[in-house]
């Protein structure tokens, strides 16, 4: 039975019937027909035509999925091991050959490219990650914003770190702020021109790398660091650790003088520290060699101190101790006083005019409470 209906389509499905007008001569009803028959087809295992058309959607790039499985070039792993994996693999910074294998730099111009490219692979791969990034100029930004969402946080700190790495290196990008929620991580990068390509960007070791030295110092010398991590267990910390000329010079009788170390860790002279970054310093490394058991920081202007707390009695060795911090403020160059108590030695800090009569004189010491040092 033949019925004859008028419909209307717009220039949008004539576009999509295309394809079957050419198959069949430019005979529209012949079109019409095909098209009957593919979503009659499709229709069959499918309760709507919106879930027909997700999985026609869907279906190539699982097949696709599919067929790298089957040449080995990925593999199926189990969900739980693989979210294990993230975790404790978090803070280690990834190979280049392993951001390579994510993002291919030939095929990515500017950031809608790598936007574009990223949404790709995430949905190719079933990685369930959606992408999206601002910036002002696609081809050579100053800035960046990068939002991830969906996923679990582990997963998304770990192809954050690979798309870091990509920018570092092609765009010289470096992570400026990590903001984490529970289904999204927000990154925003910045120019930076100070590090050449064969550097890691400080902010992407800051973010992504801040276990990265210690891991390769635990597979280099794995026997040694156990050792020492198991004796630090065992004597519950109550270890110092200390330069061996300083030990040398301390077990001859003297004090010697740590400046230099400092300014080795720092990467800076003392002297050209501002007095608020040395003491964060100070505070950072001495706190580490557990010379001592606590540090207490004030850095308001004008009152800046260091108060330090400590265990030992012997009124010789807490002299010794004084005099051995008071080298590293006196190559500061900021005048100071010095306090010492029981198990507390205080630094303050002042400026030339507010002690005229002591002009040019550092480590002015002031031992109270003499009844509880010991000379022992």
């Amino acid at each position: 039975m033949l019925i004859r209906k008028n419909i209307s389509l717009d220039d949008k499905y004539l576009k999509k019937l295309q394809p079957f007008l050419d198959a069949n001569d430019g005979n529209l009803s012949a079109a019409v027909r095909d098209t009957i028959e593919i979503a009659d087809t499709a229709l069959t295992n499918h309760r709507s035509i919106d879930e027909a058309i997700r999985f026609l959607r869907e279906n190539p790039a699982k097949e696709e999925l599919s067929d790298t499985i089957k040449s080995g070039e990925n593999i199926i792993i189990n969900k739980t091991i693989l979210e294990w994996l993230f975790r404790y693999t978090k803070g280690r910074l990834t190979d280049e050959e392993l951001v390579n294998e994510l993002i291919n730099p030939f095929e990515i111009s500017n950031m809608k490219d790598l936007e574009d490219y990223l949404n790709r692979i995430f949905k190719n791969n079933q990685w369930t990650i959606r992408t999206s990034i601002k910036c002002e100029d696609i081809q050579n930004p100053e800035s960046a914003l990068i939002l991830l969402s969906n996923a679990t946080i582990n997963s998304r700190e770990f192809f954050a770190q690979l798309i870091a790495d990509f920018l570092a290196r092609w765009k010289q990008l470096d992570v400026d702020h990590i903001f984490r929620r529970a289904n999204s991580t927000q990154i925003s990068f910045k120019k930076n021109l100070s590090v050449s390509l064969n550097e890691t960007m400080p902010g992407i070791r800051k973010h992504f790398g801040y276990l990265d030295i210690i891991c390769k110092e635990l597979d280099d010398n794995t026997e040694f660091w156990t050792q020492l991590m198991h004796t630090y267990n065992v004597e519950r910390y109550n270890l110092v650790t200390l330069h061996r000329n300083q030990f040398e010079t301390f077990a001859a009788g003297e004090v010697p003088n740590p400046t230099k170390i400092l300014e080795r860790l720092c990467k800076q002279s003392v002297n050209e520290m501002s007095l608020p970054d040395l003491l964060v310093y100070f505070k950072k490394m001495y706190l580490a060699t557990q010379l001592v058991k606590n540090i207490e920081l004030c850095l308001e202007p004008g009152k800046e101190s260091v108060t330090i707390f400590h265990d030992f009695k012997n009124e010789k060795v807490i002299h010794s101790l004084v005099e051995y911090f008071s080298n590293i403020f006196r190559e500061n160059g900021t005048p100071f006083v010095t306090s010492s108590y029981s198990s507390m030695i205080v630094f303050r800090f002042y400026e030339e005019h507010e002690h005229e009569n002591s002009s040019g004189i550092y480590g002015m010491e002031e031992f109270t409470e003499p009844d509880f040092i010991s000379g022992e």
